[in-house]
């Protein structure tokens, strides 16, 4: 029996475009969508072979209309996971590098034209956005956090003596006439006042706020909708990476924020990324460069001078936005079909 997958990550439309190409062209797209659990009419065909193309009926809840969806999902994934497997334009990266011998030049040399990669290990989600809602309130909950641990010292058995030592040595300095020995009863009291200082001070401190707002500049110029996910195949080469950017809409269960409770930020169990390889950086930066059509300035009339100063901002636009791409040797970047979690049914006692 093939593998199950939990479905968590889906290019539904890229994947249903690959697949209409091995088909000769899906008949009709999918339409199914929920509408917060109201009834709903659809009438639909799904051109795809041993799913019914009967219409998926009328008036049918949105449990059904999710259900459904979810099982068009998993039927397009499978389908064109074998068709580009068979056509070996996929090298699982997992499976095909030992992993005793790896390196970044062995990983990217064994993958070699391969378009498409499949990559297994520990990930990492990178939610820029929900950095952004953070930094909204970081100080405030840092603030909150701090009066709740204030409360519980001042509840705690040595808050309480230490007060109590505290109002004694104020009313032993007040009845003291000897002046050394009210300066040495002070003294007392102020290595006193000193360790509850101590204990009510903040354990959590704060950012200063210019810091909070340079984050926040930062990803809403160049990142504002980025979720970064990240898989490391190669456990004994953490340096090679799997580097992908996803698409907010394309989670299975819609809200990313499900997805994020139950497995976190850093999974502990590993996950796939099933993808098409977009960039392969080079270890050394020999990139195609535009503007070398105006080496020769000796020849440019002003509108040309006019364009190169224009296309020259993107240039230096793009030394920014390396700063935040992420992509670089010895990574690899895909842009993801999927994400899913592999379980492998056990076979029964004695077979």
């Amino acid at each position: 029996m093939d593998d199950v997958r939990d479905l968590l990550y889906l290019d539904f439309d890229k994947a249903s475009s690959i697949w209409s190409q091995f088909e000769g062209g899906l008949r009709e797209r999918v339409a199914v969508t929920d509408d917060d659990g109201k009834a709903q009419k659809a009438g639909v065909k799904f051109g795809i072979p041993k799913i019914a193309e009967a219409t998926l009926g009328a008036d049918y809840a949105q449990k059904r209309s999710t259900l459904e969806t979810k099982i068009l999902h998993h039927d397009v994934l499978n389908r064109v996971d074998d068709e580009l497997t068979t056509r070996n334009l996929v090298f699982d990266i997992s499976q095909g590098v030992d992993a005793s011998e790896a390196s970044p030049e062995n990983v990217r040399a064994a993958i070699g034209v391969s378009p498409y990669v499949k990559a297994t290990g520990q990930c990492v989600i990178e939610d820029y956005p929900r950095i952004l809602s953070i930094c909204e309130k970081y100080n405030d909950v840092i603030k909150f956090i701090g009066k709740c641990g204030m409360q519980s010292i001042e509840q705690s058995p040595e808050y309480i003596e230490l007060q109590g030592q505290i109002e004694d040595a104020r009313k032993r300095i007040g009845s003291i006439k000897d002046r050394n020995k009210k300066a040495v009863e002070k003294q007392q009291l102020k290595t006193l006042e000193s360790s509850i200082k101590n204990m009510a001070a903040e354990q959590i401190e704060g950012v200063e706020q210019w810091l909070l707002d340079g984050i926040k500049l930062w990803i809403n110029t160049f990142m504002p909708t980025r979720i970064n996910f990240r898989t490391y195949p190669i456990p004994a080469c953490p340096s090679f990476q799997v580097l992908c950017n996803l698409k907010r809409d394309c989670f299975v269960d819609q809200d990313p924020e499900h997805l994020l409770y139950g497995y976190g930020n850093r999974p502990n169990v590993p996950l796939t990324v099933f993808g098409l390889i977009t960039s392969i950086p080079p270890k050394e930066d020999n990139l195609f460069d535009p503007m070398t059509e105006f080496e020769d300035e000796s020849k440019l009339d002003d509108k040309v001078v006019f364009e190169k100063a224009f296309r020259a901002m993107f240039g230096a636009m793009d030394e920014i936005e390396d700063f935040v791409r992420y992509s670089r040797y010895p990574n690899i970047t895909v842009h993801p079909l999927a994400i899913y979690r592999s379980f492998t049914p056990q076979p029964e006692n004695g077979e």
